[in-house]
């Protein structure tokens, strides 16, 4: 895989970081070095819990910038906070988001940020990772906007 030399590598995660910081609207966490972040998205997002669908605010995201960053395949991106989306993986967190599919070098964190703010306010059940939430979201494709989650119908299965 392509990557930058070190010292321009170096260059691009500062200034990614300070785009980050100078934003004022993203809260973030980053390690020393500036290669992962922990989002934090104040928006509703559903989760499962054992009574059923609740609405979340505080909602936390990793991003990870490997080493063959800023080149496609050179960040991973994964939901820590539980939730209930048809376009992230609940097992695991893996986010689907296009924009990660057809990076371009020219994209910026700042870009991602606001693609994972964007796929939680408008979930994609045609495009799904997790199936179940994609069949709510076909059901209800007003959940996040209600104030409420709407309850899931799932199928009744009748074993004789």
């Amino acid at each position: 895989m392509p990557q930058l030399p070190e010292s321009i590598w170096r260059r691009r995660l500062e200034n990614e970081f300070l785009a980050l910081e100078s934003d004022g609207s993203i809260k973030f966490e980053s390690n020393f070095d500036k290669t992962s972040y922990v989002i934090s998205i104040n928006s509703p997002a559903l989760h499962q819990t054992p009574s059923g669908l609740s609405k979340r605010f505080d909602n936390k995201v990793q991003i990870d910038l490997k080493r063959d960053y800023p080149y496609p395949g050179g960040l991973e991106v994964a939901w820590l906070t539980p939730i209930f989306h048809p376009n992230i993986r609940q097992i695991d967190g893996k986010v689907c988001i296009r924009l990660l599919n057809k990076w371009s070098a020219s994209q910026t964190l700042t870009d991602i940020v606001k693609a994972i703010q964007s796929v939680l306010e408008n979930p994609n059940p045609d495009d799904p990772l997790d199936r179940e939430a994609a069949d709510y979201f076909r059901q209800n494709p007003d959940a996040m906007k209600a104030s409420a989650a709407p309850e899931f119908k799932k199928p009744r299965i009748i074993i004789r």
